[in-house]
């Protein structure tokens, strides 16, 4: 990985597409609460980490068509899982999130410009830093696997991966995260729910994790819009995947 500019950009919100929607990305934070445990016998303060949160702010361009903004965030959703892709390359960052939105308020500027703020909120979840498992949004007409993504090593504290769905057209699509040991032998780690819609998931596993991963898709379809995010969890994690 290197330094790289904030261009070529995705940004998933449950089963819409919203990159084409969204001028800029306000703010991304993941605050931790601070608990004061001095005691009267220090001289120094002492202190806990407490509750993690995660807020993501943005603003939108209004947009009526179907599958658009306004479709997307005119009725606040809880519980909806994001993915902001920060490049459309296998391995590139995302911030994963499951999330609650707080706002969708309209501003008309003096030359016209009709633009919405829009804030969401981490749901019961931790917010995430993982990567892409697809190239951006991928397009399949059948079965197919994503590029293979060397991680570098094996893990054992199990992953999370979020499916977003933004277009189907077929009777049922079916995407699996797949892992290997040598990047040849294949088994199913994360298995999403078969869909016949749009439509998007979180899932979390617990255990092993094998150095190598990928997406395949298998079901009856022509076509379907995806795009995966993933992230494998790590010994420090303040809470562990199960």
């Amino acid at each position: 990985m290197a330094k790289k500019a904030g261009l070529a950009q995705k940004f998933f919100a449950g089963a819409y597409d919203l990159s084409g929607d969204i001028s800029a990305i306000n703010n991304c934070s993941t605050p931790v609460g601070v608990l004061d445990v001095t005691s009267i016998d220090m001289s120094a303060t002492d202190r806990l980490q407490g509750l993690v949160s995660g807020n993501l702010a943005f603003n939108a361009f209004f947009n009526d068509a179907s599958g658009a903004a306004h479709a997307a965030l005119r009725v606040p959703t809880a519980g909806a899982p994001v993915s902001w892709f920060l490049g459309q390359t296998v391995g590139d960052p995302a911030f994963m999130a499951q999330i609650a939105q707080f706002s969708y308020d309209p501003s008309r500027d003096a030359d016209g410009a009709l633009s919405f703020d829009v804030v969401f909120d981490t749901y019961s979840t931790l917010p995430v830093w993982g990567v892409i498992l697809t190239a951006g949004l991928d397009r399949d007409t059948t079965g197919a696997s994503t590029a293979t993504l060397d991680q570098g090593a094996q893990t054992t504290a199990g992953a999370e991966a979020i499916l977003h769905v933004t277009s189907f057209t077929g009777s049922n699509f079916t995407a699996t995260v797949q892992d290997s040991a040598n990047g040849s032998d294949w088994g199913t780690l994360v298995a999403f729910t078969q869909v016949t819609d749009v439509g998007s998931e979180r899932v979390t596993v617990s255990g092993t994790v094998e150095r190598y991963v990928r997406v395949t898709t298998t079901g009856t379809f022509n076509p379907v819009d995806y795009a995966v995010s993933f992230r494998r969890g790590e010994a420090t994690d303040r809470v562990t995947y199960s």
